[in-house]
């Protein structure tokens, strides 16, 4: 008999293929497939099917609809259903669910996965379908010679009796001694048996060993307190397919009110089971990788900090955070990011100990319980094995990707007992060994806690300064390398504090930029620049380009190109006068949207700089491909170009490299005449640094810019 599996997709393509995945299940299977679910749900009216394939998202109806419409039929209760989602409908599929969905496939579908969920559900339907047609036979048979053995309806099987042994739950009595009494059609049927077969013989010699033992305990607790025991569940294996039950006993009574044995019944549960446990693994565990999820993290930190704080056992909390992974995500795609995330997260399956437990706690973020350890150096192995094996390239359609990650970590009970506090830690811990150059692991440890409770206060007073104005701009001069004249100036925010006086961007920029209120800084730089060369110009003081360090938090948060065209348009200047600065980061986060904006900017006549050059990771195709017009060379080069003839090799390397493509050379940080006269030989175009000035508050730009160049023999603030 075939065993037909109807399909109901939208898309020709995945009905296509689905079909096929039927075709390899074997000959006995057969696939019926509808693009509209109208028209499968007019079909199922007049014939049935043995299993659904239902897409989720489809214009004329969702899977969550059409199975509820099914599960309404008179034939389609019992049908089993897969619902087709994508991994992030969590939603959709607790809907499905609600709905009578009995499991799922996450697309894009695998052939063996669907074979093998497929075949799986179509075996315990099979099953229960085949319990019940062989109890009906039962009936049927013992019915049957009932009525040969007299012709009298009264000495014939009452209406109770033929109810009870037709309806689809496990009924049987047995006596003190465990002998059956009693057993319907629907229970001998899971034995293959008849009931004449079992009554009289000891019921619980059908049952397997450990049923056995289970049965005879709850028995004996029945018959001696003549309390009945309700509400429990057991798994019968019946040809191996494991049916669940939810059951019942209770004291069976004589007309004396006496408890002469035990009544079970026994209701097959298995599908609700199922889903019951479907709807617990989604609240549990994340839908991309299958792996557990934070709630559950939070549950085994705080089950390894009990086992940790009664006994002499060690464990770890790992935070784990991929390097560069939304790079690979916003050049490749989200498909490529996914996979690369689903290899991941096997990679640490295989990789931790069977005691250990992993988490996806959100993004490109994981956590690592590692028990029963012993020491430092235990887990400074564990956590070198885990990143050797997530170095391994991945092959992902064809392109091998590499990545990093940076781990930080925190003791159980060590550095803590309570899970926010351990995580805390661990992502502190984290955040050092990126600062420490990535791809490493580091320990929480107290100064980090300092840190950040120091780095909290600051964010505080970082909000009042902003809410009352209390920064300002300096602004830096950059002049031509040979004749001294003013080329630019970089603008530099400062922080007018009310009791420390005014900061450096050292002092408090990297807790701006870490919290977000960089975005709100950064606004108002790029507003007081465009004002200030406005208002100079109003003055009399036509001041050159200039500069403004624009950190690569700005482009992911920010339409940093709508932002400066609109307040050069408002304060109408030249947009040559604007120069952006950025860093080799953005470089190495390029993306799309990235070089649109700055292809943008450098069509409307504002110039791209790329700031501290040489100490990043910045290939030279990126320098090649983005509409950059200047290098500046980072000051570390420049201190040690007296004594280092590898430091005059790189800088004279990196001005010709500028100069092929068409850019300027500044060098920064120059303090002396003869830093200024290698910079010269070296090819470097302009100079900015205290040997030509220090930043000037803005008040005193009309006075700085009275002469127009600065003589060779000028030093630091004079």
């Amino acid at each position: 008999m075939t065993t037909r599996v109807l399909i109901v997709d939208d898309r020709p393509t995945n009905l296509r293929i689905y079909a096929q995945f039927v075709t390899i299940m074997g000959e006995k299977y057969s696939a019926v497939t509808f693009a509209n679910p109208v028209e499968a749900l007019e079909w199922l009216h007049h014939n049935s099917a043995d299993l659904l394939i239902v897409d989720y998202r489809m214009p004329q109806m969702n899977g969550a609809e059409f199975i509820k419409k099914v599960r309404s039929m008179a034939t389609g209760g019992d049908v089993p259903a897969i619902v087709i989602t994508a991994h992030q409908d969590r939603e959709c599929r607790l809907s499905a669910l609600d709905a009578g969905a009995t499991d799922f496939l996450q697309s894009p579908v695998s052939h063996v996965e669907f074979c093998n969920r497929a075949m799986s559900l179509l075996s315990k339907s099979e099953k229960s379908v085949n319990l019940r047609q062989r109890a009906s036979q039962i009936e049927r048979k013992h019915a049957a010679v009932s009525e040969e053995q007299s012709q009298d309806p009264v000495a014939g099987k009452s209406m109770l009796e033929q109810i009870i042994d037709t309806i689809p739950i496990m009924i049987n009595a047995t006596d003190r001694s465990g002998k059956c009494l009693f057993t319907n059609a629907y229970q001998s049927a899971l034995f293959d048996k008849t009931p004449d077969e079992m009554v009289g013989r000891e019921f619980s010699a059908f049952l397997e060993p450990q049923l056995k033992r289970n049965s005879d305990r709850r028995n004996g607790i029945v018959l001696k307190s003549s309390q009945a025991i309700p509400h429990y569940e057991e798994k019968f294996t019946s040809d191996g397919v494991d049916l669940i039950f939810h059951c019942n006993k209770s004291p069976l009574l004589n007309h004396n009110g006496e408890t002469i044995g035990v009544l079970t019944t026994a209701v097959d549960i298995t599908a609700r089971k199922f889903a019951e446990e479907h709807r617990t693994h989604l609240a549990l565990h994340d839908m991309l990788t299958g792996l557990p999820n934070r709630v559950l993290l939070a549950e085994k930190v705080r089950k390894a900090v009990k086992t940790c704080s009664s006994g002499e056992e060690e464990a770890a909390l790992l935070l784990l955070d991929l390097d560069r992974f939304k790079v690979i995500n916003d050049t490749r795609g989200h498909h490529t990011g996914d996979t690369l995330l689903r290899e991941v997260a096997e990679r640490l399956t295989q990789i931790i100990g069977p005691n250990d437990f992993a988490a996806r706690i959100g993004g490109d973020e994981f956590a690592i319980i590692l028990n029963n350890i012993s020491g430092a150096e235990s887990i400074n192995s564990r956590c070198t094995k885990i990143l050797t094996a997530i170095n391994e390239p991945y092959s992902i359609s064809g392109v091998d990707q590499v990545i990093g990650a940076s781990i930080g970590v925190s003791l159980i009970p060590g550095d803590g007992d309570e899970y926010e506090e351990l995580l805390r830690m661990a992502d502190l811990a984290m955040y050092d060994a990126k600062a420490n150059g990535r791809n490493c692991h580091r320990f929480f440890s107290e100064g980090m806690n300092q840190i950040a409770q120091a780095n909290a206060a600051l964010e505080n007073e970082l909000r009042d300064a902003i809410s009352q104005k209390q920064f300002a701009l300096e602004y830096q001069p950059i002049v031509d390398a040979k004749t001294l004249d003013y080329a630019g100036l970089e603008a530099l925010i400062r922080w007018d504090h009310p009791t420390k006086g005014r900061l450096l961007p050292a002092d408090f920029i990297q807790v701006a930029d870490d919290t977000g209120l960089m975005d709100i800084l950064g606004k108002w730089v790029i507003a007081e620049v465009c004002r200030q060369i406005r208002t100079s110009a109003e003055q009399g003081v036509i001041l050159p380009r200039v500069a403004i360090n624009v950190s690569p938090r700005q482009f992911q948060n920010q339409n940093v190109c709508e932002e400066l065209l609109k307040n050069i348009k408002a304060n109408g200047i030249d947009p040559s006068k604007i120069v952006v600065e950025i860093t080799e980061e953005l470089l190495l986060d390029n993306n799309a949207r990235v070089s649109r904006t700055l292809n943008r900017l450098r069509k409307a006549g504002v110039g791209i700089s790329i700031d501290d050059f040489g100490t990043g990771y910045s290939s030279l195709q990126y320098l090649r491909d983005l509409p950059a017009n200047c290098l500046k060379i980072d000051r570390t080069f420049i201190s040690r170009i007296e004594h280092s003839a590898a430091d005059r090799a790189i800088i004279g390397t990196i001005a010709h490299l500028a100069h092929a493509l068409d850019m300027r050379v500044i060098a920064e940080g120059v303090e002396n005449d003869a830093q200024l006269d290698l910079l010269r030989v070296s090819g470097c175009d302009e100079i900015q640094g205290f040997k030509i000035a220090r930043p000037q508050r803005a008040e005193d730009l009309p006075k700085l810019f009275q002469n127009k160049a600065i003589g060779s023999t000028r030093t630091a603030g004079s």
